[in-house]
């Protein structure tokens, strides 16, 4: 009995790690190599959405930010268009910031800092740790499971 009583709460951990460290993964792999030219950009609007779910102590808050900006490439202008890439949300209206667009689609800006060699590096790094823990506490969970089934 202890030993199921042991892997519900391990499996569910690792349930978590899993999928967090899944979405680290992708957003590590980002890659805006493409993403060559540069452009000066005006942050025009900066929205914030707040979302409350649940009642009493479950109740949970999300507040997201998306920021547009207004830009000229490739000899067209761009205006309330979303910003992308890292930090966005750091950007308030009125701020002036260089942007990066791929030339091929100039319309989806990134900021300049998600262009750098090894900006998403860091989620890579974390999605390992999480996906390796995991991976091993799934397994000794699923372990604990046998073995009780054994008995």
């Amino acid at each position: 009995m202890l030993s199921f009583s042991l892997a519900a709460p391990i499996g569910l951990v690792s349930l978590i790690l899993l999928i967090i460290g899944g979405v680290f993964l992708a957003v590590g792999q980002a890659d805006y190599s493409d993403y060559t030219g540069r452009a000066e950009a005006l942050v025009s609007a900066r929205e914030q959405t707040t979302e409350t779910r649940g009642t009493g102590d479950n109740k949970r808050t999300q507040t997201d930010i998306d920021v547009f900006v207004d830009y000229e490439a490739e000899g067209r202008e761009f205006t309330s268009v979303k910003l992308n890439g890292l930090n966005p949300s750091s950007y308030n209206e009125g701020d002036e910031l260089t942007v990066a667009y791929d030339p091929a689609d100039p319309g989806d800006p990134v900021t300049a800092q998600s262009t750098e060699e090894g900006a998403f590096d860091l989620f890579l790094w974390l999605a390992v740790g999480m996906l390796a823990a995991g991976g091993i506490g799934a397994l000794t969970a699923l372990a604990l499971v046998v073995i009780a089934a054994r008995r």
